[in-house]
């Protein structure tokens, strides 16, 4: 049998690395700090859509292959545009004569998306292209690497936050000096922060009506915000 004194050491022994390592977590804080800044779209793009129907197949299909290599000439010649072909279909037309569906022709349509940074020459392309094409829509966004630059420059804004206040916690609780326990720097969000579409649309779509030399002006494109938000903890 054990003696008392014995019993107590190994009780000691066997208890003793539990509680080395249970960590002791006093003096954390947990708290979060965000930055945003807003930056102008830069980037038009503009959806025109091709289309042709008649009664011979053929005879459409020669129709629409000259307003699309049409098209596609005149968006080739453009200040830096970027051309893609978004969907380009054939299909035939039905009519009904007494409750009996009879097919009365053929169609062709395709949608391109011409994109660019220059809006003044994009929007003389939409009334150039008036005879091709219609216009479909209009979408303004922010390029990648005005983007990542944004992101870039709202992290190191939520960085210097997130120290700035670990360092004013840290003197008001009366302690000197703070440790980062964690930080998480992955939560981005972007917003508009300005809506102009259907202003742009408008003008767009008279571009479409008007002569070339009667160009309208560019509406402004809008703004969008960047936001970032750093969490994590610190201990004093």
């Amino acid at each position: 049998m054990l003696k008392p004194a014995l019993l107590l050491a190994a009780v000691a022994a066997i208890a003793l690395p539990a509680a080395v390592a249970e960590p002791l977590n006093y003096n954390i804080v947990e708290f979060a700090e965000s930055a945003s800044l807003e930056i102008p779209r830069d980037t038009m793009s503009v959806f025109l859509r091709v289309h042709e129907e008649g009664r011979n197949r053929n005879a459409v299909n020669t129709a629409f292959m000259k307003k699309f290599n049409s098209l596609n000439r005149k968006a080739a010649t453009g200040s830096g545009f970027k051309t893609e072909l978004l969907f380009r279909r054939a299909f035939p037309r039905y009519e009904y004569t007494n409750n009996k569906r009879e097919q009365s022709g053929w169609e062709e349509e395709a949608l391109v998306k011409v994109t660019g940074k220059n809006f003044d020459a994009l929007n003389k392309l939409i009334a150039s292209v008036q005879n091709e094409a219609s216009l479909d829509n209009i979408k303004f966004s922010v390029s990648k690497e005005k983007r990542e630059d944004a992101v870039d420059r709202a992290s190191k804004a939520a960085l210097l936050r997130f120290k700035d206040r670990a360092s004013t916690l840290t003197k008001i609780m009366g302690f000197n000096h703070y440790k980062i326990v964690r930080i998480d720097l992955g939560q981005i969000g972007n917003r508009s922060a300005q809506e102009t579409g259907p202003m742009m649309m408008r003008s767009a779509k008279s571009a479409m009506a008007e002569d070339v030399s009667a160009l309208p002006e560019t509406a402004s494109p809008g703004m969008e915000e960047i936001s970032i938000t750093v969490r994590g903890s610190i201990q004093m």
